[in-house]
């Protein structure tokens, strides 16, 4: 009988034990993180609703126009004057329908050093069918004291196992950069 009484002890003690530390873990996880709202790895023009502008690219922080809501098959030329000191390209561009992707064409003069896909939270009674709050950002080490030219390719996700030159893009976006 007094084995019993031990044994449910011990049960209802582990049980207990178990349950506070679940609690803190909880607790702990829950508090280190950032708010949702604060995203610091991005910067990027939001419309009205809180979604990024498609019609903006932002390159080394600065806001570039693009037509990604006119025609299909479409593209256009952005020209980027660089810092004499400063190798580093850094391209922000709009998602703007989640059945398409941006992509790059790397090249022998390009070095693409880190690549991030971020979603700017929106807010339920600000959520629409069809746009995506999501941006791609690109950051590139290109050959300094020369010319470089990048392309982007806006395609449907049905490209994303091809290579860049055989994807079929909705939007062709050139940057050209210059010292």
């Amino acid at each position: 009988m007094n084995y019993t009484k031990s044994l449910s002890f011990k049960k209802v003690l582990t049980i207990l034990i178990g349950s506070f530390l679940l609690s803190v873990m909880f607790l702990l996880t829950s508090c280190s993180k950032e708010p949702v709202s604060e995203n610091k790895e991005v910067e990027f023009p939001l419309d009205d609703k809180g979604y990024p502008q498609n019609n903006v690219v932002m390159i080394n922080n600065k806001a570039y126009p693009i037509d990604l809501v006119g025609e299909s098959h479409m593209g256009s030329e952005i020209e980027v004057k660089m810092d004499g000191d400063s190798d580093i390209v850094e391209i922000v561009l709009p998602q703007r329908l989640p059945i398409n992707y941006w992509s790059l064409d790397e090249k022998e003069n390009l070095n693409l050093i880190s690549y991030i896909m971020t979603d700017f939270p929106i807010k339920n009674e600000n959520m629409v069918e069809g746009p995506s709050a999501a941006v791609q950002k690109f950051v590139l080490n290109v050959a300094r004291e020369e010319s470089s030219e990048i392309l982007l390719k806006w395609a449907n996700v049905d490209e994303v196992d091809k290579l860049f030159k055989d994807k079929k893009a909705d939007y062709l976006l050139k940057i050209k950069v210059s010292y």
